[in-house]
């Protein structure tokens, strides 16, 4: 419901209930629609490298349809707006589950066709709804609990990921098929439509809706002038890149590269989520005290583990080996993502929140995902050729070793974001205690 007034300190609460349990219930949805699942319907489809690598894109591809979200804010509000999107991406979600049903009938490029279909929808929609998480965030919370409500809401989000995927990993034991798979997508179909009602109870001032009305043009033009938010926009990027070029590699190198079952490979991504929701429910606290300039660093640098990991792995399956990279995956993923966003929030002032939001992800979404989609399909075409007969996993290898050279100018980009108050305040303190 939108307000004239201020929030007050009950409506805030409120609000980050009704946001919290938002998450919860779409944390069932995610992990029943994401990217685990559909590479593995992917694969299932016979789907090759780059349709599967296009999948993985399509998270960041997807915001081409964020001027949307904006439009609807206009007229009805940032939650009431996540809400009807939240609605239409769930219902691409069906389309997703309807490509199995046209494979099977013998039609596998029709099916390949509607899923990247679905898969765009489902993400464009996501991101339409969500361009104006960040400002309705900034509205129902202070600079003094900004830190807690986006760990504790993102945590809930990665908790119930862990039940729906122990969930979806004893369903798949039972029955491995494509079926199933098909069912899951279902399911968490009608759980998304559950979660939209929460988010649409939320409370937000006439902010935010004003703001979406201004004319885009000469918001955007304050933006490019603003060079805090140029570097951030760089660091983002540089971030969603990243994830791009090895979080659903990792999955498929376990699929092809290892021949890791359906439900071995569900296994891996359960220790991607749960490293999520424990890196989540911490990176508030650690936010707090370092800042989220050196959370976004120090995370970004070990997600380029995954890379080094991958490149060092035994040419033998090792189960324990290999979870480490999910590990660094998930919480990694996490650090970085919250980072970003705590980072806007404290430097973007409240007016302009929604315009720098929009244009952020446009550039950080779509820019991020179609470059990410093209050098990593370009790049996993010209590995797969090193790669000796009956050996797939070599290809991997030198794919993984050639994204982390490329990803590490990130390092360089995260770097150069100038340090917020509280980190010069420890600069400042250590450079003290040293003399």
């Amino acid at each position: 419901m939108i307000r004239e007034q201020p929030l007050t300190p009950a409506q805030r609460r409120e609000s980050q209930r009704n946001y919290n349990l938002f998450n919860l219930i779409n944390g069932l949805s995610y992990m029943c629609l994401g990217e685990t699942v559909l590479i593995l319907l992917a694969v299932r489809l016979g789907c090759p490298d780059y349709i599967v690598s296009a999948l993985g894109a399509m998270l960041y591809f997807g915001y081409l349809l964020l001027p949307l979200g904006k439009i609807v804010t206009a007229r009805t509000g940032a939650a009431r707006s996540q809400s009807i999107f939240w609605i239409a991406r769930n219902i691409a979600a069906l389309l997703v589950a309807g490509s199995a049903l046209v494979c099977i009938s013998g039609f596998r490029t029709t099916a390949m066709g509607m899923l990247l279909t679905g898969a765009f929808f489902f993400y464009g929609f996501r991101a339409a709804g969500v361009v104006m998480s960040q400002p309705l965030i900034g509205n129902i919370t202070t600079d003094a609990d900004r830190g807690r409500v986006i760990g504790v809401s993102t945590g809930l989000f990665y908790v119930s990921c862990l039940v729906a995927l122990i969930t979806i990993s004893l369903l798949l034991k039972f029955s491995d098929s494509l079926g199933m798979l098909t069912g899951i997508i279902v399911a968490g179909a009608l759980c998304g439509f559950t979660s939209s009602r929460f988010i649409n109870r939320i409370d937000e001032t006439e902010g935010i809706r004003d703001s979406a009305r201004k004319p885009i043009a000469g918001e955007f033009r304050k933006v490019l002038r603003d060079r805090k938010l140029l570097r951030l926009l760089a660091a983002g990027f540089c971030v969603n890149l990243a994830v791009i070029m090895l979080i659903p590699i990792s999955m498929l190198a376990l699929k092809r590269g290892c021949g890791v079952s359906d439900t071995g490979a569900l296994l891996y991504a359960l220790a991607q989520f749960g490293a999520s929701a424990a890196a989540s429910f911490l990176s508030g606290k650690v936010a707090n005290t370092i800042g989220p300039r050196k959370t976004m660093l120090y995370a970004y640098i070990l997600m380029l583990g995954i890379g080094l990991l991958w490149l060092l792995a035994p040419a033998q399956f090792t189960p324990g080996y290999l979870i480490i990279p999910f590990l660094l995956a998930g919480s990694m993923n996490l650090g970085t993502t919250n980072s970003v966003t705590h980072y806007f929030l404290q430097t973007v002032p409240e007016e302009r929140r929604v315009a720098s939001s929009m244009f952020i992800a446009v550039i950080n979404g779509a820019g991020a995902g179609i470059a990410g989609m093209t050098v990593t399909g370009v790049l996993l075409d010209l590995c797969a050729g090193f790669a000796p007969e009956g050996n797939p996993l070599y290809g991997y290898r030198i794919y993984f070793a050639v994204a982390t050279i490329l990803l590490s100018v990130g390092i360089w980009v995260i770097a150069r974001l100038r340090p917020l108050p509280l980190e010069k305040r420890r600069i400042k303190k250590s450079w003290n205690d040293t003399v």
